[in-house]
């Protein structure tokens, strides 16, 4: 099923909707702010994942072991230490959010029970292969619009790009997580 995003024109959630004939002609109630308006009156905007494709194909360069030539040509993960648990990053696109049936998110953190403060899509960390870097992990917000998020205690605004560092901190609401680059000892 194809779908669009459209922003809320009262509080500036980005939704996402199913694209179905006459939609033009619905009114939608947004999740957030609970006001009804015509489909008409949300402006669309692209998802996360649309915005980084443009900047063209993850290359990969040469052969042999990922670590060869510098400890950054292994891939991230993300380290939750409340719970223990690790997530793979893979080259692209990673949207990471709240664990939930309607989540599109390609990471699912499970969150103590009833909280909720975390969006179902809620950072983006774009892993992209650098000549002479190796995989370079670009952290941003998914939204506008989610409750505060800190990358080592300073607050992550709509906008920044921050590119993330072995050992860096990703403070969630509900949960923290702990960016690692794997070394062959690990």
């Amino acid at each position: 099923m194809n779908t669009i995003n459209i922003k809320c024109p009262v509080c500036g959630a980005v939704l996402t909707v199913p694209l179905q004939p006459g939609i033009e002609s619905k009114n939608v109630t947004c999740p957030v702010c609970k006001n009804k308006n015509p489909f008409t009156a949300f402006s669309q905007v692209k998802a996360a994942a649309e915005q980084y494709s443009d900047q063209g194909p993850i290359t990969v360069y040469g052969g042999g072991s990922q670590n060869e030539a510098h400890p950054n040509f292994t891939l991230g993960i993300l380290h939750q230490t409340n719970r223990g648990e690790k997530f793979q990053l893979r080259p692209g696109v990673n949207v990471i959010g709240r664990k939930a049936p309607s989540s599109s998110a390609t990471v699912q953190l499970p969150c103590p029970a009833g909280e909720k403060r975390m969006s179902r899509e809620h950072i983006v960390i774009e892993v992209k292969k650098v000549p002479g870097k190796g995989f370079v992990h670009y952290l941003s917000l998914y939204k506008e619009k989610v409750n505060k998020t800190y990358v080592d205690n300073s607050e992550l605004t709509w906008g920044d790009k921050v590119i993330l560092k072995h050992g860096d901190s990703i403070q969630l609401p509900g949960l923290a997580l702990r960016f690692e680059i794997p070394t062959e000892n690990q």
